[in-house]
């Protein structure tokens, strides 16, 4: 559960959210298509840093937010710290943009694909539009793919087969790190109280068709679906790949 929230979210599919789903592919479309018509690297680096630093005071500002909505400081470190797998992967792809690091761009690629792509169909929110709820969220969750986009179309970064595993290999250590964090914290096993980073001791109240059973199965089933959509994700840069290599001389 998020901080400030009553357990109910947004309507799904309403106006603002189509519109908000619609700016994932649009924004970092629009980015790569003036790098290309800049032809330069020093404004290539400026668009990235541009985006690194509107995502950063964007996360900056709705952990902020998250902190006044609270009813306690105990509540907002409970629920809102920024170590659930998205603001993780956000991180993530700051560093691959400014750093063009390949593992940080691995992690975002395959966490935002997996995870990102499913909080943004099923938000965990009750904060509607034009709420700074509303906007933050969707300005952190988009931001993920829109750097990951770009850095794939603009910055010629792309995953390899070896990187779906060496993500999901992160992701399930990171899992550990956060169970860990979540008992420190009160988490309890198969309860909502205390904290539940990553949701490993409670299913979220999105209605997500990817939580199935009671704890800890539903961690089995996303478990094997986030290997899944990890391989999904990486489909289309094989089939580019098996094109190229049968492509007559």
């Amino acid at each position: 559960m998020i901080a400030g929230t009553t357990g109910e979210h947004i309507p799904y599919f309403n106006a603002p959210h189509l519109a908000a789903l619609a700016l994932v592919p649009l924004v970092p479309a629009v980015l790569a298509w003036w790098a290309k018509r800049a032809d330069s690297e020093a404004f290539t680096r400026r668009l990235v840093w541009a985006l690194v630093g509107v995502l950063l005071a964007n996360e900056i500002a709705y952990r902020g937010f998250h902190f006044t909505t609270a009813e306690n400081s105990a509540e907002f470190i409970n629920k809102s710290l920024p170590i659930h797998i998205c603001p993780l992967a956000l991180f993530a792809g700051m560093f691959a943009l400014s750093r063009r690091s390949q593992v940080a761009y691995e992690i975002a690629y395959f966490w935002g694909f997996a995870g990102t792509i499913n909080a943004l169909f099923t938000p965990d929110i009750e904060w509607a539009f034009p709420s700074f709820g509303f906007i933050g969220y969707f300005t952190t969750h988009c931001g993920v793919l829109w750097m990951v986009l770009f850095a794939t179309w603009s910055l010629n970064l792309r995953p390899t087969w070896r990187s779906v595993w060496r993500a999901y290999g992160l992701l399930l250590a990171l899992g550990v790190i956060l169970t860990f964090i979540n008992l420190a914290l009160g988490g309890r096993p198969g309860l909502e109280e205390g904290a539940n980073y990553a949701f490993l001791c409670a299913p979220p109240a999105a209605d997500t068709p990817f939580i199935i059973g009671p704890w800890p199965w539903y961690l089995v089933g996303l478990a094997a679906v986030a290997l899944g959509l990890f391989v999904l994700a990486y489909l289309p840069f094989w089939w580019m790949d098996r094109k190229a290599t049968s492509a007559p001389e």
